[in-house]
């Protein structure tokens, strides 16, 4: 296992590289995730959850932003991509 890897396996790692991102954001006086989120919804971007993933890791609706569609399955995200000028997967 590469070094990052197993780094990132240890207990509590998640969470301190969360609050490192949150400080290299603050002190770059960089937009917040919650910030980009909210702009990215008023401009009318649109945000879907996979119905498969929520499932799987025991996500509630009310876990998610307004705005944000769930219940979708890949077939219909594949669809709307194709439709779409722009599409990002995450």
């Amino acid at each position: 296992m590469p070094m990052p890897n197993a780094i990132a396996a240890l207990p509590g790692m998640d969470r301190m590289t969360t609050k490192m991102m949150e400080k290299k954001i603050d002190n770059n006086d960089t937009a917040t995730i919650e910030e980009l989120i909210d702009t990215s919804l008023e401009m009318g971007v649109e945000f879907q959850a996979c119905q498969m993933t929520i499932d799987l890791m025991d996500y509630d609706e009310d876990d998610f932003y307004d705005g944000v569609t769930t219940g979708v399955g890949a077939a219909t995200a594949i669809q709307d991509m194709a439709d779409a000028d722009i599409q990002l997967l995450i």
